[in-house]
């Protein structure tokens, strides 16, 4: 009932909130039918024996979530055939009642076991008396006319079919309500023998504290604010942003795909869709994925500084991802803590161990908070067979989900971030989906799982070729694709000199020379080892204090002070005297959502949606010719022409088969499609990158389907394409499959 999002998801497939909140309570209170067992309550046998006047006759072999759907197939549906709890014909619903049970009964974060018998775990009549009284106390106490009207008002088949849907969401739902029933900070143990009706009473009290307490229910959207208040340092919203701002937002699910230069303001403009689609009541709260830690951080503390806006209350910003506990700002706040019982005589979890272990390893707190921000792995694990992924599933339900750098998914990570559309479509959510370089078929495929989660198999096709461009699409319209081709900032829009070099001795001369005359450069390698040995070049020949390394392997208290030192000489508030001189050697980990500006930059040939990426960081902001930010509106950068250089194997229209990997053994592993990395060489023949002018026609040069691949790596280009299909087909085998709703199948 507090819940408003959760509510319109199962009210929205049932038809009707006519006895809802019953009907979902009456299937929770079910969850634990399991532990009524004998094999169950003989762990303890001290209390057996007091209660029984007799040992315990059955092993504990079978956990009690299973033992709870084995009573429910064998017992109690039984029971409610007999009774006509669902009034007539009770046995035609057996497969959508059957979905429900599977749902609640797999509250330890995966779905009952199948196959068994269970009278060889409860053959004891004053057991299967004790479940059947219960069940028939539940259902006179929860499950009212309207609720038992709900199989009949839908028909047996369409019943069966949306309660396998809603399965998914109901499971984690109840992993939620186990955790918070069966934290003894709201509910301690009573010894002191009570009747249901009146534990109902005071239990019902103490919930109302408990769910105020436990920071996991939404909290209020503030009512639309315009661009200036929820970004006052910025004077002059750029065209993507004022889009944003203006565009019709209709009512049901939609999906936006934002393609703008780097530095553009994609990410404001995706948190200005979020706060409108919250402020009209569409979404209750928003998550960012993004590719790696690194990003992660920049992006926290990007929007930390914005995002109490969007909200009435105090809300919860969490960041998620493998070692966000070294991020201090991280909030603490969902779900408080609970003292685990000790009870070694108990052979599986209890609800207090599995809850505290699971938020024990933070990263997961993002998923239930109302602001989160993580890496994309975090909610991909959602939609994988992984424990408790029903509890992400949950957490995304409601919220916007914003994928920033989405170009940056591979073939596995792409076939998983597919099923996630379909299943956050299917919940009613929203997504706002973020790249510099998005190739058109990866747009398609993109759009095509939304749209499909939202039961529309057809979109229109993909027609404008413009960049910058947003492109959205909704479910009420599902024949109306939008496509708006966009101007970009002005500031951001230049022309790059590009600059092929395959001879070290003269990139080192290069920035040897630009240091000398005070600019900051920045060398990118594709692996952490020439990472290493381009450090090594650069050691002695100029001041260790000028001299940095980044890369993704440094332990983690060293990353993050390095990631630290870096934005802090090379990013948007770096003054003259911080960045005078200074040489950054990195790997990718600079390449993508850190807000970093050089000078003049190396990097080694790489494909081109990363060599777009990583010219981003070229002169990204406006600066005078000593580096100094200028942030007038009309101001003009003055450090010269910015100039690309690139270190790659000499260019040759005939390549051979060992045509990269003779220059970069190592790299030639990281990218194993080397028909790609010559295309790209060849698009950068022209001698200079344009954007955002030249941005689509370089993407598709590469990635497009016309692209032609020379012989002598056609090799490579099959073989790169084969583990494509590989890595797909291994997505489509891990990740759920949602018509089967949750269980074994599924």
């Amino acid at each position: 009932e507090r819940a408003p999002a959760q509510r319109r998801l199962f009210a929205v497939a049932l038809g009707d909130e006519a006895g809802l909140a019953g009907w979902i309570a009456f299937w929770l209170a079910l969850h634990d039918l399991g532990k009524f067992t004998e094999a169950f309550q003989g762990q303890r046998t001290d209390l057996f024996r007091a209660l029984r006047g007799r040992p315990p006759g059955k092993t504990y072999s079978l956990r009690h979530d299973s033992l709870g759907w084995l009573l429910w197939q064998g017992l109690i549906s039984g029971q409610a055939e007999t009774e006509q709890w669902f009034r007539p014909d009770s046995d035609a619903y057996r497969d959508g009642l059957d979905a429900w049970v599977r749902a609640v009964t797999g509250h330890h974060g995966q779905p009952p076991l199948s196959g068994g018998f269970w009278k060889t775990h409860c053959h004891r009549q004053e057991d299967c008396a004790a479940v059947q009284d219960a069940a028939t106390a539940l259902r006179g106490l929860l499950l009212d006319e309207a609720a038992c009207q709900i199989p009949a008002r839908l028909g047996a088949e369409r019943f069966a079919e949306i309660s396998r849907d809603l399965s998914w969401w109901l499971a984690g739902l109840t992993v939620l309500a186990d955790w918070i029933g069966s934290n003894t900070r709201y509910f301690p143990y009573q010894s002191a023998k009570q009747s249901l009706a009146d534990y109902w009473q005071q239990a019902r009290k103490q919930a109302a504290f408990a769910l105020s307490d436990c920071g996991v229910l939404p909290v209020r959207s503030r009512s639309e604010l315009p661009f200036g208040k929820l970004f006052p340092n910025i004077a002059l919203p750029s065209p993507l942003q004022c889009w944003a701002a203006d565009l019709d937002l209709p009512a049901g699910p939609q999906i936006h795909l934002l393609e703008d230069v780097t530095g553009a303001g994609k990410t404001e403009a995706a948190v200005v869709l979020a706060h409108r689609l919250m402020a009209q009541g569409q979404a209750e709260g928003f998550f960012i994925g993004l590719p790696t830690m690194a990003t992660a951080n920049a992006m926290y503390g990007r929007i930390a500084a914005v995002y109490g806006r969007l909200f009435e209350g105090e809300a919860s910003l969490a960041l998620a991802h493998g070692h966000r506990r070294f991020v201090e700002a991280f909030a603490r706040s969902v779900l408080p803590p609970t003292t685990a019982e000790h009870d070694s005589a108990q052979q599986d979890e209890t609800a207090s161990a599995r809850c505290a272990a699971w938020l024990a390893d933070h990263n997961k707190r993002a998923l239930l908070a109302p602001a989160g921000v993580g890496t994309l792995d975090q909610a991909l694990l959602a939609v994988l067979q992984s424990r408790h992924q029903s509890l992400r599933l949950l957490g995304l339900s409601h919220k916007v989900l914003l994928v920033d750098e989405v170009h940056a998914c591979d073939d596995y990570m792409l076939g998983v971030l597919c099923v996630l559309l379909q299943f956050h479509a299917r919940a009613g959510g929203s997504a706002i989906l973020l790249s510099a370089t998005l190739p058109v078929a990866m747009k398609r495929k993109l759009l095509a799982a939304f749209a499909h989660g939202c039961g529309n198999t057809n979109i229109p096709a993909l027609t404008q070729m413009a960049y910058p461009l947003a492109t959205s699409w909704h479910s009420g319209g599902p024949q109306r694709l939008l496509e708006t081709p966009l101007d970009t900032r002005s500031s951001v829009m230049r022309t790059v000199t590009v600059r092929s070099a395959e001879d070290q001795e003269e990139l080192i001369a290069a920035v040897l020379a630009a240091l000398d005359a005070g600019r900051c450069v920045c060398w990118i390698r594709n692996t952490v080892a020439d990472a290493l040995d381009a450090f090594e070049l650069f050691r002695g020949r100029i001041p260790d204090e000028h001299l940095m390394l980044f890369h993704a392997r440094f332990a983690l208290c060293d990353r993050l002070d390095i990631e630290a030192r870096v934005l802090m000489h090379f990013g948007p508030e770096s003054s003259p005297a911080e960045r005078a001189g200074r040489l950054l050697i990195a790997t990718q980990v600079v390449e993508q959502s850190l807000d970093l500006d050089f000078d003049l930059l190396v990097t080694d040939l790489a494909p081109i949606d990363r060599m777009i990426q990583r010219a981003g960081r070229l002169c990204r902001h406006v600066r005078d010719e000593a580096g100094r930010r200028l942030i007038a509106p009309q101001a003009m950068d003055r450090r010269g022409s910015p100039c690309l250089w690139v270190y790659g194997p000499a260019w040759t229209e005939t390549p051979a088969g060992d045509w990269f990997k003779r220059t970069f053994p190592k790299a030639a592993v990281v990218y194993p499609d080397h028909d790609q990395l010559w295309l790209t060489a060849q698009a950068l023949r022209r001698g200079s990158i344009a954007m955002p002018q030249d941005a689509r026609r370089l993407i598709e040069s590469v990635f497009g389907e016309d692209a032609q691949t020379p012989e002598g790596l056609q090799h490579s280009a099959d073989r790169a394409q084969a583990k494509g299909y590989a890595d797909a087909s291994q997505a489509r085998a891990n990740t759920l499959t949602f018509e089967a709703g949750y269980s074994a199948d599924g």
